[in-house]
């Protein structure tokens, strides 16, 4: 196996190892089910009302391995990925947003790469700056940097990815102030059947709440989720007291196994 894809230096491995940045995934795959093209896709070629946790830990463990893995790896888990997404195209049923009925979906339209992609690397900076060390500007922008490594190798054209992380804070807030954006009926409805009134759904629920909890605030209603001023204060000192924490603990116990092993095997490799 060769070296990793990132360099266990960067700032991209350092954010990714932390066990906290998990929390972003469902504020990402929520924000992802906004649009009504995902939705669809997601309503009509999976069964996520049998297997809730299923695009969480495929999306965690295809994130850990495309990080931490080696780029042949890497390179073998996105092929993987995008033959799946090759099943997943239709056409919606009804008007969604500013999609009229008839408007066709692919998971491998660029543009909806981006929008999952760029829904990950937002929720992930956010929920890393929140609950384990604020980042400065300059890392913000070095991550950015590594992630559009990623993009391409989803053969996203790089003249559609926004260059800088303040670019691509911009894309998401214009796609969140257009039409494009909108909670409809079947992404409220993938909504409802994760977090059913069942022990899955109920323990999904919970671990979701701070994803919930960060979600941009038309989102959250969009979707039905109740929030309160009392719920803000909760989730502010857990962040508080999370970084609080995270600053007298050594990174190993706050790391991704995965990540801590294939430094290890980094290590050796070099000194071999």
């Amino acid at each position: 196996m060769g070296p990793p894809l990132f360099s266990p230096a960067s700032v991209f491995w350092r954010v990714n190892r932390e066990l906290a940045s998990g929390l972003a995934g469902p504020r990402a795959v929520l924000m992802q089910i906004a649009h009504p093209l995902i939705a669809a896709g997601v309503a009509e070629h999976s069964q996520f009302h049998l297997h809730r946790f299923a695009r969480l830990y495929r999306t965690s463990m295809a994130a850990a391995a495309i990080t931490f893995g080696s780029r042949d790896f890497a390179l073998r888990v996105i092929r993987s990925i995008n033959r799946r997404h090759q099943q997943v195209h239709g056409a919606l049923r009804e008007q969604a947003g500013i999609f009229p009925p008839g408007t066709p979906y692919d998971a491998n339209d660029p543009e909806l790469k981006l929008w999952v992609l760029s829904t990950i690397t937002d929720s992930t900076l956010l929920v890393y700056d929140s609950f384990v060390s604020r980042l400065s500007n300059d890392d913000h922008e070095r991550y950015y940097r590594d992630s559009l490594t990623v993009a391409k190798l989803f053969a996203i054209p790089e003249s559609m990815i926004p260059p800088t992380f303040a670019d691509c804070r911009s894309y998401l807030n214009r796609m969140l102030e257009s039409n494009a954006i909108t909670v409809n009926d079947t992404a409220r409805e993938i909504a409802r059947a994760l977090f059913s009134p069942s022990i899955e759904g109920t323990l999904l629920f919970f671990g979701s709440a701070i994803g919930i909890g960060l979600l941009p605030e038309r989102l959250r209603r969009e979707f039905g989720f109740r929030w309160s001023r009392r719920r803000e204060r909760w989730l502010g000192r857990m962040a508080s007291v999370s970084r609080r924490t995270r600053g007298h603990l050594p990174s190993i116990l706050c790391s991704s196994p995965i990540a801590t092993l294939s430094h290890v095997r980094a290590l050796v490799q070099n000194t071999g």
